[in-house]
């Protein structure tokens, strides 16, 4: 099963709006609010929060062993 990716989009009375990727490690946090930013037009600042700096989760070793 896939993480959820959570986005928290603030719009101001000026009509700026803020979006804060959430529940997304590293740098493919960009890709996630990726096609947002293209619609609403030029990103005027990008402040990166802790989990951008954390590893991605890497999940394709993972396997599940049964109860025996």
């Amino acid at each position: 099963m896939a993480e959820k990716q959570k986005m928290e989009i603030t719009i101001l009375p000026n009509g700026e709006v803020s979006i804060k990727v959430l529940c997304v490690p590293g740098p493919s946090c960009e890709q996630v609010s990726a096609a947002l930013e293209e619609s609403l037009g030029k990103v005027k600042a990008r402040e990166h929060t802790a989990e951008y700096y954390q590893e991605p989760l890497d999940t394709t070793g993972i396997t599940q062993k049964s109860g025996t």
